[in-house]
């Protein structure tokens, strides 16, 4: 292990993410909140950490093994989570240190589970800083799908075509740098055009930054308790569905398509095509459910049924109304969809559409094949052949997803929670969704939790958005050996 090039980085990532706190320290003075002191003190505390940590660990060349790049994934989430909690903690708005944290990792891996009440009547600097956490998160995911996870060859990712350099094998080289430069670019043109747009739309220039950040990440905090139906505006429900839909596409997609000056990149993308018609049938049959079994007006229903559609496939998880309470069809294909989630490359959650595709496609090949037993068939996405060991990667990729999801709703089970609580519960944590069912569903949320639940849940959303087998490798005996 080169724990010094792993603790270099680890500074640097603690005195960027401390120095972020300027802001929500600076909104705090402005409304004179009073809890300015909570984000000094912790933000200064993280940049002295971060500044030794890269002074004792100088190098001139940055090298990272395959090995040094799991641990660092890992660390990275933890210490920037348990950073990120202090001000919660601090300022009084978690109850315990439990609390802190859980909303800490809820916001980084952009899940938008939370245990928060009383959002409207909180200081407006913990409110940026909860929006703040997700949007760095979100953009970290980026980096992490599009350039580390292909470097690590995890869980068939490195089926990504990209003409955009990435990292080269057993070092970040200067590419890494440009690659994410590059992805910042378009991440913050993209979070700039979504606060115009609320803000033109109706919203007050705090909640259309706030909710920007959070929309764009597909994260899903909000600065109300009731969510975005605090609005109440097809208007803006229109530019989040647009938002949230950018947001849970692949980001090389907007890069070519911005680079090339052309929208001809996301037409002959065959996983977009396939995700947008998934997601205008299921919409759409959900509308349909609850226009017949509700009796509301054919536009109400299908406007309410597009929101939360698309809200829970891009795993971002605002609501406007409890669809937990439609007709059972509608909220079992919102649940089906979650698990879904966006596209490859993309802030969402869940397996990925590619997965998705690479299942159904493999499906069918063995059917054709028990027709057909001698002749020669391939997974394909687009014209791209799909070379045996990814197929077999992301089948061991579900295989682990679905295990992984029914332990820990065995383990929440434990505590006495109910069944639909319990595995929507990791459901809307594992895929990052945010809100489930039952007693965590978008009227509910997850203080009621017991700590060890909430525990549990944390280790589900790390699990679900670092894509499990960077954390679960960690923890196997030849890891550690040399």
């Amino acid at each position: 292990m080169n724990f010094p090039s792993i603790l270099y980085i680890l500074g640097w990532l603690a005195t960027a993410f401390g120095s972020s706190m300027l802001f929500p320290m600076f909104t705090a003075l402005f409304f004179n909140d009073g809890d300015w002191m909570d984000f000094l003190g912790t933000g200064g505390a993280s940049v002295f950490l971060g500044v030794n940590l890269v002074l004792m660990n100088r190098k001139k060349e940055l090298i990272l093994t395959h090995r040094d790049g799991f641990l660092l994934t890992l660390l990275a989430w933890l210490v920037l989570s348990a950073i990120g909690a202090v001000p919660f903690y601090l300022n009084g708005v978690a109850a315990t240190w439990i609390d802190a944290f859980f909303e800490t990792v809820s916001g980084l891996t952009t899940t938008g589970a939370t245990v928060f009440v009383g959002l409207d009547n909180m200081g407006h600097g913990i409110l940026l800083w909860r929006s703040m956490i997700q949007w760095l998160g979100g953009m970290g995911i980026i980096v992490l799908a599009v350039a580390v996870l292909p470097f690590l060859g995890v869980g068939g990712l490195q089926l990504y075509r990209s003409e955009m350099p990435g990292v080269v094998k057993d070092k970040l080289q200067p590419r890494l740098r440009q690659t994410a430069r590059s992805l910042w670019g378009v991440y913050f043109g993209i979070t700039f055009s979504c606060i115009l747009c609320y803000y033109f739309g109706g919203m007050t220039l705090f909640d259309a930054i706030c909710h920007a950040l959070t929309t764009i990440a597909t994260g899903g905090f909000s600065t109300h308790d009731a969510s975005f139906g605090y609005f109440d505006s097809p208007l803006l429900e229109s530019i989040c569905m647009v938002f949230m839909l950018i947001g849970s596409i692949n980001f090389n997609l907007h890069f070519f398509a911005v680079h090339r000056g052309s929208l001809k990149v996301y037409k002959d993308d065959e996983e977009f095509r396939f995700y947008i018609a998934l997601l205008f049938t299921i919409s759409f049959i959900v509308g349909l459910t609850v226009f017949f079994a509700h009796d509301l007006p054919f536009l109400q229903s299908m406007r309410m049924a597009f929101f939360h559609t698309i809200s829970i496939a891009t795993t971002t998880g605002f609501a406007t109304t409890d669809y937990s309470l439609w007709h059972t069809l509608a909220p079992m294909l919102i649940l089906m969809i979650m698990f879904v989630g966006g596209m490859a490359g993309s802030t969402s959650g869940g397996l990925k559409v590619m997965r998705v595709m690479m299942i159904v496609r493999q499906g069918a090949r063995e059917i054709y094949k028990l027709v057909h037993p001698h002749a020669v068939a391939y997974v394909k996405i687009g014209r791209q052949r799909v070379p045996e060991h990814i197929v077999q990667a992301v089948w061991s990729f579900c295989g682990v997803y679905v295990i992984a999801f029914n332990i820990m709703a065995v383990l929440l089970t434990m505590y006495n929670i109910d069944l639909v609580t319990a595995f929507s519960a990791v459901a809307a944590t594992i895929t990052s969704a945010g809100p489930g069912l039952g007693e965590v569903g978008p009227a509910g949320n997850f203080a009621g939790m017991p700590d060890g639940a909430k525990l549990i849940l944390c280790a589900s959303m790390l699990l679900g958005r670092l894509e499990l087998f960077t954390i679960l490798v960690i923890f196997t005996p030849m890891f550690w050996k040399k």
